[in-house]
């Protein structure tokens, strides 16, 4: 049936051009690859470093131009920090990005494996580009996105692909050349990739590449803001010593509870912690930071109340003070208006305090109200649980 025998002339071209890569058994023992060498975009050449691994994962430290750019991804979902966008902190990729870091991760062909990815391939013919005969061979990715390769019917390497790519963001088609094909150890790799799109021409000229090197699976994940992670100092679990202002002016002991305190995403700082000052109050606080403002925020609901509540403030060796948002301080006090004031104080990489503290003048005079001093569980505490 002509069916299968296109099927079977797909398969027999993608068996020939795994074979020309140094064959299916040399690749199945490459966990993971180094590559390292010289990146040209906006006419100037940078130092290039990645990391591919088998399980689709994908770094790279490369530069577009004079800008710095970092790029991330886990084999679903990806990150980027990009100054040309003038955002200065990582961002998730969008969808037309994915699919281009998918095209990164991949070990030079995407025909490696194809079906375990969820790939599908369809043999389209023959044609004649740069006057040498190739094989064209349609890949469609598992998420829809299709290529053309055009594979040397007498090398069985890959020559040229036609496939979405990315500017700034936006999709765009591109065409990419590949030459230089090089041996290392057993595999052969192609040490030139050209790549164009629009107006732009990227060249990769590769100078090195390592077999399974030891790679730190962090390197993948998407990095915390610089500010936000000047609060990681309150992640973990917690021990809570709880202390009321008494009549006398001096604090009560009030007993314990428990403070869980992790990062529920990237940017986002979030507390669980429950205690009773003559109710229950079961509060989820919420740590971020406002680039505008350049400010720490905190958004904090209690369950007694049904309320948010709102601070913000600002951080300075290693003590945060955060006041309502509300606060509007003006020559005439308000008597009625009572204003928070929350002091986080890093004691070590083990304890911190929290101050609650009021003021009935519009922030001139501050009364303390209560004190939580929070220690680590040991470990031993935790395995217990």
């Amino acid at each position: 049936m002509p069916g299968i025998l296109v099927a079977q002339t797909a398969e027999e071209i993608i068996a020939k051009h795994i074979e020309a890569h140094g064959g299916a058994d040399k690749w199945e023992k490459v966990e993971a690859l180094k590559i390292k060498g010289r990146f040209t975009a906006f006419s100037l050449e940078k130092d290039f470093t990645s990391y591919k691994t088998k399980c689709g994962a994908y770094y790279s430290d490369l530069y577009l131009g004079e800008q710095h750019v970092f790029e991330g991804f886990n084999g679903k979902c990806g990150w980027t920090i990009d100054p040309w966008q003038e955002i200065e902190y990582a961002r998730n990729i969008n969808s037309n990005e994915t699919n281009v870091f998918k095209q990164k991760a991949e070990f030079f062909t995407p025909f490696l494996n194809y079906k375990k990815k969820g790939h599908k391939v369809e043999y389209i013919g023959k044609e004649n580009v740069d006057g040498d005969e190739m094989f064209v061979l349609k890949l469609t990715r598992e998420d829809g996105k299709s290529e053309k390769w055009y594979l040397n019917t007498k090398t069985y390497l890959e020559y040229k692909c036609e496939a979405p790519w990315v500017d700034f963001a936006q999709a765009v088609p591109a065409e990419m050349y590949f030459d230089d094909f090089r041996k290392v150890d057993e595999i052969i790799v192609p040490f030139f990739i050209e790549r164009i799109f629009w107006q732009r021409d990227r060249i990769t000229q590769i100078e090195s590449v390592e077999l399974n090197p030891k790679i730190d699976k962090s390197l993948f994940a998407m990095p915390k803001r610089k500010e936000i992670s000047k609060l990681a100092f309150m992640e973990g679990d917690w021990d809570v010593k709880l202390e009321f202002m008494g009549r006398r002016g001096t604090y009560r002991d009030r007993g314990n509870t428990e403070s869980c305190i992790k990062f529920a995403s990237t940017n986002l700082l979030q507390e669980q912690i429950s205690y009773e000052n003559g109710f229950p109050n079961n509060l989820s606080i919420n740590f971020t930071y406002d680039a505008g403002t350049k400010k720490y925020r905190i958004a904090a609901f209690n369950d007694f109340t049904s309320t948010f509540d709102m601070f913000q403030g600002e951080l300075k060796d290693n003590i945060l003070v955060m006041e309502d948002t509300q606060v509007s301080y003006s020559d005439k006090p308000s008597a009625t208006r009572m204003c928070r004031q929350f002091i986080y104080t890093k004691v070590d990489n083990n304890q911190f305090t929290v101050e609650n503290k009021i003021s009935t003048d519009e922030g001139k005079t501050w009364k303390p109200q209560a004190r939580l001093t929070y220690t680590r569980k040991s470990e031993n505490t935790l395995s217990k649980k």
